[in-house]
């Protein structure tokens, strides 16, 4: 069972709050969207391989939120912390719906403060990652139409909500694996081949594609991986 810190990204609602007519405070305030429940993230989506994984509004309780230190990074920079919401109370604040949690921050006046607020306000941060421990969860693995193998984890119970951070990019999004295909070259006939060629060729490719799942799979691992910090980091 997975007991590593995962990361996931939402896509989500992320804007600065504009000043009320008449409002002459100057505090930088964002809000935002942090989890969305039941939204697919594609993890991976290689050749052979397809990873998914969602959050189930079950994840996240009132009660739960209440127990835990939640940091508001930017970029995944632990020492860039804008905000915190420390067992209910603090300068984020935390607000679960049916969808989703959502948040405010007031920023702090610094650097780092308005840094965060032009780039939320110009559109160069457009979403959320998060940093949680699972509890529990259901993977299904299956088979599709086109021959890959696709896991599926629904994400019910969270362990713990550590960091919300603003972000540019998504953390899962990969490209497509492109793989190097065996083609005639132009102009040339094959003879024809005997059966033990035949037999030979079969052979070849089978172990070519075992090679190439092999690769896939290790490079699906390590991304995952990166996904994920370890318990003592």
């Amino acid at each position: 069972m997975n007991t590593k810190k995962t990361i996931l990204f939402t896509l989500g609602s992320l804007a600065v709050r504009e000043k009320r007519e008449g409002e002459e405070s100057n505090e930088m305030v964002i809000e935002g969207k942090a989890i969305v429940f039941n939204k697919p993230a594609v993890l991976w989506d290689g050749k052979y391989y397809k990873e998914i994984e969602s959050v189930s509004p079950t994840a996240i309780t009132s009660d739960f939120l209440l127990k835990q230190d939640v940091k508001l990074n930017l970029l995944h920079e632990r020492r860039d912390t804008l905000a915190r919401c420390k067992q209910g109370k603090g300068t984020l604040t935390l607000d679960l719906k049916p969808d989703g949690l959502y948040f405010v921050v007031t920023l702090p006046d610094c650097d780092l403060g308005h840094r965060c607020y032009e780039l939320v306000k110009n559109g160069t941060y457009t979403g959320c990652s998060y940093e949680f421990y699972p509890d529990q969860y259901t993977e299904k693995v299956e088979t599709l139409a086109d021959g890959r193998e696709q896991t599926t984890i629904v994400h019910e119970k969270f362990a713990s909500l550590d960091a919300l951070t603003i972000a540019m990019d998504p953390v899962y999004e990969t490209t497509s694996v492109s793989l190097r295909e065996l083609q005639e070259r132009e102009g040339k006939k094959a003879s024809e081949p005997t059966e033990q060629e035949k037999r030979e060729k079969e052979l070849k490719e089978q172990r070519e594609l075992q090679e190439r799942r092999d690769r896939e799979a290790r490079e699906r691992e390590a991304y995952l991986d990166a996904l994920q910090y370890g318990p003592n980091m």
